[in-house]
C-alpha cells in the first residue's frame, strides 16, 4: 500500500523524495476537493497536516472505523496548534485504555 501527504506545499514537499503521494493545498479550504479526487483504497497510511485536518475532520471520522487507511495528523511548518498532540493521544488511550502520556 502506498502513503500519501495532504497539506501546504512547503509541509508536504519534504514527503514527495521519499516516495510519498503528495496532495498540496494552496489554502485549507480547498482541502476537502483534494480529500474527494483521492483514491482512499490506494493508501495505507495518509499524513495530512493540522490545517487541513480542521477542515476535513468530520471526513476523516467517517473513515475511522475501517482498518486502513490510517490518518495521522502532523504540525505544519508553520507551527502547531495541538491538534496532532490531542489526535495521537486519543488514539493512543483507545488503544490501550488509557492515557499513556501523563506528565507532558
Amino acid at each position: 500500500m502506498k502513503i500519501a501527504m495532504i497539506g501546504g506545499r512547503t509541509s508536504t514537499v519534504g514527503f514527495k523524495p521519499l516516495g510519498v503521494d503528495t496532495y498540496p493545498v494552496r489554502e485549507p479550504e480547498r482541502a476537502l476537493e483534494v480529500w474527494e479526487g483521492i483514491d482512499l483504497s490506494k493508501y495505507g497510511i495518509i499524513f495530512m497536516t493540522e490545517p487541513v485536518y480542521e477542515r476535513l475532520k468530520s471526513r476523516v471520522d467517517e473513515i475511522r472505523s475501517e482498518f486502513l487507511p490510517a490518518v495521522i495528523v502532523i504540525p505544519a511548518v508553520v507551527g502547531s496548534r495541538g491538534i496532532a498532540s490531542a489526535e495521537i493521544r486519543g488514539l493512543v488511550e483507545k488503544a490501550v485504555g488509557t492515557d499513556m502520556m501523563i506528565g507532558e
